[in-house]
């Protein structure tokens, strides 16, 4: 897997879960475990998608990514100022 989509599946999957410890009173539970799901199918695609090499594939789903993260900071930033 090329190294910039590998740091950027890695980087997300360790914001998912911090944001589901962060969570402690199970306020966005089921979003968190939607996206968890989602995450989980994603990074399966991607090895597939790297084993074929589908570079338009790939950029499709770090798009895909990048707007989880998104989503995942802002639950961050309002789980961390309920604090």
């Amino acid at each position: 897997m090329n190294t910039m989509y590998k740091q950027l599946m890695d980087s997300t999957g360790d914001l998912l879960y911090r944001v589901r410890i962060y969570d402690r009173n199970l306020e966005k539970s089921d979003e968190i475990l939607q996206m968890d799901e989602a995450y989980t199918r994603m990074r399966l695609a991607f090895e597939a998608i790297d084993a074929r090499q589908d570079n338009g594939m790939m950029e499709r789903f770090a798009g895909k990514l990048q707007q989880m993260r998104t989503r995942l900071i802002t639950m961050m930033e309002d789980l961390l100022h309920t604090a």
